[in-house]
């Protein structure tokens, strides 16, 4: 079970690909309305090519090595959700696990979406091309802000049989399962806050501010 992925809506869409273009990571996919029909915008096209056609881009998605980035257009800055990689077994236990927590399950060919109390989903991929091969920019912890009161993060670790690391009834829970975390500071709505990687080196913030941090010493 691998932490991969994180999804953002926001109208931010040419500035947030330009700066994870400058961090390494490769466009792989454009899509987007484009007159009344979803159509494929995919490099070698560049911005310059539609900038003028008013394409409603649904996905845009970028990959560099084990860690998978996705954003399409919102009106605001909209955290969506966070993406898993699971094999099978892996799957069925996290979907069983959230049936009896009477969480809404979306399951789909491609992927399958589970809510949480706070306004935002947990993608389960069992696909491995979702990544790169090469074990580099993987994703160690997460920090998240959820409002506590309308739900614990214990949730979380018993939603995807993590430990619980740390807790803190009031300000902030942790859950991990050895190779990778998730730190959840009470907040008021809900936000991607900051994302540590290994196997990278950088220190910076991306257009919709989730700040970012690679350490190859972690």
């Amino acid at each position: 079970m691998q932490l991969f992925h994180y999804h953002w809506w926001t109208p931010q869409l040419e500035e947030m690909e330009n700066f994870y273009k400058e961090l390494g990571f490769a466009t792989t996919l454009r899509m987007g309305n484009y007159q009344g029909e979803m159509q494929s915008f995919n490099p070698p096209l560049e911005w310059d090519d539609f900038r003028d056609r008013k394409v409603t881009f649904r996905i845009i998605e970028m990959v560099k090595g084990q860690t998978n980035i996705t954003f399409g257009y919102g009106k605001r800055d909209r955290f969506d959700h966070i993406g898993i990689l699971v094999d099978e077994e892996e799957y069925r236990e996290i979907i069983h696990n959230a049936e009896n927590l009477n969480l809404n399950i979306n399951e789909g060919e491609r992927r399958t979406f589970i809510s949480t109390p706070w306004k935002f989903r947990i993608e389960l991929q069992t696909r491995r091309e979702v990544v790169e091969e090469e074990e580099t920019t993987i994703i160690h912890t997460m920090e998240l802000g959820v409002a506590f009161d309308k739900g614990h993060p214990q949730l979380l670790a018993d939603l995807l049989n993590l430990q619980l690391l740390e807790g803190d009834e009031c300000n902030l829970v942790k859950v991990g399962n050895g190779q990778w975390n998730i730190n959840v500071h009470n907040e008021n709505h809900s936000r991607l806050n900051g994302v540590h990687f290994i196997k990278d080196t950088f220190e910076c913030s991306d257009p919709v501010g989730t700040t970012l941090v690679g350490d190859h010493s972690l």
